[in-house]
């Protein structure tokens, strides 16, 4: 059984070691890198985390590796990824706001400070570049986002091979719409050229396909490889293969309360809660089952059954993938490491671009989930995958941040006994570059300057758990004016939803589901964080107000923001 839920988090220290300071403790020089990432899963979608989804092949990864119960990402898509490839917080990086964020918010050229620009700096080097110098072959296979401009592609970042989309997403399937929402097109390129989709594309398999012609070549020229696959299910629009899609045929007839408090029932069995947890999940601003219409219901229900079977394919891809490396030898030799780029995502398309949908897609109850379908995931089902977290994408409560991990690397870590290493998306480049004995940057790369890497390798902690430090680290967060930070088990909070409440104070330990605000009960603590949010702003460039509440990152604000640099 698992370490109980609160003493993870009680235990679980920000874990600081670094990359230069601890060698790979007898790692081979240059293990084969497999990292993939799920786009849009929530906390509890797998099976070995509480889920009814069926995701055999990564359950089997989960057994024989390590379930990472402490990991945080970034609170969406590009900033997540802009982290994962420069080990740098997501400000520095250049994702302060996503490209589509900031267009919508700051349309034609307003001048925003400098970590807002969404898309990829030149002042950060990416794990592409760096394992690419050092002999590996960089592959990457599906969603980009981090700029599209030629400069800014995959292909100048590193990538030697790179089988991509350039946006946020795109349709699983090749119809006369891929893109995600009107004058967005989708741009597939290989290498940097126009890429011409078969008939019979779909996004998952086709992914797969080309990540496991591209490791072959590798392993054919006797080189290792750092292959991304960048899926990007259960991202909508939801769709999948007919065969997927009757596996969840009534599977979600009794509604997202009942399935969310079976997914908390599950958690406490595998010992991934305490006994004492509520029972009854909270699922906020999501009207009670029985009080919506028959239709209404089978519909939700609909979409709820094509999100589970995107899961469940995706699941099928990444046991492709396993059962290449086992069947080339290469098995042992691949670090693998899966993970979501944010909590699950929360929308409803059709009260912003109704007429577009209607106009381009058949949403008939029949096709949902089918090709030339434009399915979106509700917030009530989006918080069923987040449990047991309140939030979701795009916020900074857990359900937004926290989310699935699984480190598998048997030749060099037993499996299981690192639950409560504390990790984040920026600490795996860092990791991943001392495990292929490659250094970091400094300030300089290739005769340009640069920021060096914040994150912290967390190897040595995963390969050895005495050797953790117990002291308590600090991470924050900064997305569309939300903001949060965490030292050790305590949490702090502001969201702009929230805002008359002011900041919020949550101790993770007792409370993982930030149901009990303490800001007024401990008042000393509170204003310890909020030196330490203050700190970390400055030091990533976040642009303050007076009572430390994020302000708009426009430049000729900036007298009136506190921003570091």
């Amino acid at each position: 059984m698992k370490t109980p839920f609160r003493q993870l988090l009680s235990t679980a220290a920000l874990v600081v070691f670094s990359a230069l300071s601890i060698p790979a403790s007898g790692a081979n020089a240059s293990p084969n890198i497999l990292l993939l990432v799920a786009d849009d899963l929530g906390y509890s979608d797998i099976g070995a985390f509480g889920s009814e989804i069926a995701t055999p092949h990564i359950d089997s990864l989960v057994a024989q590796g390590r379930m990472m119960t402490d990991f945080y990402s970034a609170p969406s898509c590009s900033p997540t990824r802009a982290m994962l490839l420069t080990g740098n917080d997501q400000h520095m990086a250049g994702l302060g706001l996503m490209a589509e964020v900031r267009k919508r918010r700051f349309p034609g050229n307003v001048p925003v400070l400098p970590g807002y620009e969404g898309v990829l700096r030149h002042q950060v080097v990416t794990l592409a570049q760096l394992l690419n110098d050092a002999g590996y072959k960089t592959i990457l296979s599906g969603k980009w986002h981090l700029g599209k401009t030629e400069d800014l592609q995959p292909q100048n970042q590193g990538f030697e091979q790179s089988w991509t989309v350039l946006e946020g997403g795109s349709a699983n399937f090749k119809q006369d719409e891929m893109g995600l929402f009107p004058d967005y097109p989708a741009t597939f390129l290989h290498n940097g050229k126009p890429l011409e989709l078969p008939e019979d594309f779909n996004a998952t398999e086709y992914y797969t396909d080309k990540l496991i012609a591209s490791t072959e070549a590798a392993r054919k020229e006797g080189r290792p490889f750092f292959a991304l696959a960048a899926y990007t299910a259960p991202h909508w629009p939801l769709q999948a293969p007919d065969r997927y899609l009757e596996m969840y045929r009534g599977k979600y007839d009794e509604g997202y309360q009942v399935i969310a408090d079976a997914r908390i029932g599950r958690m406490k069995e595998l010992g991934l809660l305490p006994d004492d947890f509520p029972d009854r999940a909270v699922l906020d601003e999501s009207p009670a089952w029985e009080t919506l219409r028959a239709e209404e219901q089978q519909r939700s229900a609909r979409e709820m059954e094509v999100y589970a079977a995107m899961v469940t394919q995706l699941d099928t891809e990444v046991g492709r993938l396993v059962n290449y490396l086992k069947r080339t030898g290469q098995y042992e030799d691949t670090f693998i490491m899966f993970m979501s780029d944010n909590g699950p995502e929360s929308k409803d398309y059709d009260l912003r671009v109704g007429d577009w949908i209607a106009e381009n897609f058949d949403n008939s109850l029949d096709n949902l989930g089918r090709k030339n379908s434009f399915v979106t995931y509700p917030k009530a089902w989006a918080q069923v995958s987040a449990q047991p977290f309140r939030g979701y994408k795009q916020t900074i409560q857990e359900g937004g941040i926290r989310v699935p991990a699984i480190i598998h690397y048997p030749a060099k870590l037993a499996p299981g006994g690192s639950d409560e290493v504390f990790m984040s998306v920026r600490d795996v480049m860092p990791t991943l570059l001392e495990l292929a004995s490659v250094n970091p940057p400094g300030i300089e790369y290739q005769g340009r300057s640069v920021y060096p890497v914040q994150g912290r390798s967390q190897w040595s902690a995963l390969y050895d758990a005495s050797v953790q430090d117990r002291e308590a680290g600090v991470l924050g967060w900064e997305v569309d004016g939300n903001a949060a930070l965490r030292k050790g088990p305590l949490k702090l909070v502001y969201t702009v939803k929230e805002a008359d409440t002011g900041w919020q104070l949550y101790d993770l330990a007792q409370d993982p589901g930030e149901r009990n605000d303490l800001a007024e009960e401990r008042p000393v603590e509170l204003s310890r964080l909020l030196t330490e949010w203050q700190y970390y702003a400055q030091v990533n460039n976040i642009a303050l107000n007076d009572d430390l509440t994020p302000a708009l990152p426009l430049l000729e604000t900036t007298s009136k923001a506190r921003s570091g640099q």
